[in-house]
């Protein structure tokens, strides 16, 4: 049986309510999945940072054994946020930056921003995210002294603290080093623990 004006009927395909209806529907699921897509690119580009600095780190301790010189990872602010950048010691003393602005400690390596290599990534840290021991919270990215620098000797230990990084979004990671053995460690703060959970 055919239809009015000598269409098909129904059963020969959609009609155009069935085509409008999942059309509205694949609009929709597109709209939902935008959000959870950026911030799983979002999520990936942060551990692809915090992965790079851990890398930069190793380098330095590697460097530094096999050259039998100290090398570290030095960080600088500047007006655009923070940089950093691989240096190492040409006089004996360890990598200084009295050193490094006179001359005498060369930095062959960088220096790298982060936004740079990885969008909307940059060194920063939440004041209201606590630290790993449940203290107060700080703006300042850096737990590695005065010198801002994860130094490590020709022996392999490299600086004790954390390089705290942000995404655009709000995602809050740090790279932690251990001093005796040079190690580094990924984590992230889990909002939702409200805890520091291995990245």
């Amino acid at each position: 049986m055919r239809g009015p004006g000598g269409g098909g009927t129904a059963s020969e395909g959609f009609c155009w309510v069935d085509l409008l209806l999942a059309m509205a529907l694949a609009a929709l699921i597109a709209a939902m999945a935008v959000p959870l897509t950026a911030r799983s690119l979002d999520t990936l580009r942060a551990r692809d940072a915090a992965g790079f600095i851990g890398t930069r780190i190793r380098a330095a301790r590697q460097q530094a054994v096999a050259s039998s010189a100290g090398v570290a990872l030095v960080f600088d602010q500047t007006g655009a946020g923070w940089t950093f950048r691989l240096c190492r010691d040409r006089n004996g003393n360890g990598v200084r930056r009295a050193d490094i602005d006179a001359g005498r400690d060369e930095c062959p390596d960088g220096p790298w921003r982060l936004s740079d290599l990885f969008p909307n990534m940059f060194v920063g840290r939440d004041a209201t995210v606590p630290g790993f021991d449940a203290e107060p919270g700080s703006a300042d990215p850096l737990a590695l002294g005065r010198a801002n620098m994860v130094s490590c000797s020709t022996a392999g230990g490299c600086t004790t603290g954390s390089v705290f990084l942000q995404s655009a979004s709000g995602e809050q990671y740090a790279v932690r080093v251990s001093g005796v053995a040079g190690r580094t460690r990924v984590f992230r703060f889990d909002r939702g623990l409200g805890r520091w959970v291995t990245g």
